[in-house]
């Protein structure tokens, strides 16, 4: 099973088509898509949700700083946390990580019907619960 999951990541690389777009390393599109999901998070929730040390997820989201994809702001509930949020130009690169992941979908079901599709998606949710 594990196999077939890294097949269907190899078809639909769109961290690749994006990165390449606006250069950015696959983590980097990973970590605009974790903020877009939050109204504001912490670096140290959003390296917990990436999987990444706190000093990994902090060069990451430091370096989206200053290309200008996310801003960070003092929270106001914590001022030892800063809160992040995507720019103008995060929001922009959003949108078109949100295209791809759709267009990588449509390729991939295709050639399914409707039953054959919610039997996937299905599928799909009950390992996400077991994991």
């Amino acid at each position: 099973m594990i196999d077939e999951i890294l097949q269907i990541k190899k078809r639909c690389n769109f961290s690749d088509e994006i990165g390449k777009e606006h250069g950015l390393t696959p983590n980097e599109v990973e970590c605009i898509s974790a903020i877009a999901s939050h109204t504001t998070i912490s670096s140290k929730h959003l390296s917990s949700i990436m999987n990444l040390s706190p000093s990994r997820g902090s060069r990451i989201v430091n370096k989206l700083i200053d290309r200008n994809f996310v801003s960070a702001s003092p929270d106001i509930h914590d001022r030892r946390y800063l809160s992040l949020s995507l720019t103008n130009k995060g929001e922009g690169c959003y949108v078109d990580i949100q295209r791809e992941k759709q267009l990588c979908a449509q390729r991939l079901l295709a050639s399914l019907d409707a039953d054959q599709i919610h039997a996937v998606e299905n599928g799909l949710k009950i390992l996400l619960q077991v994991m």
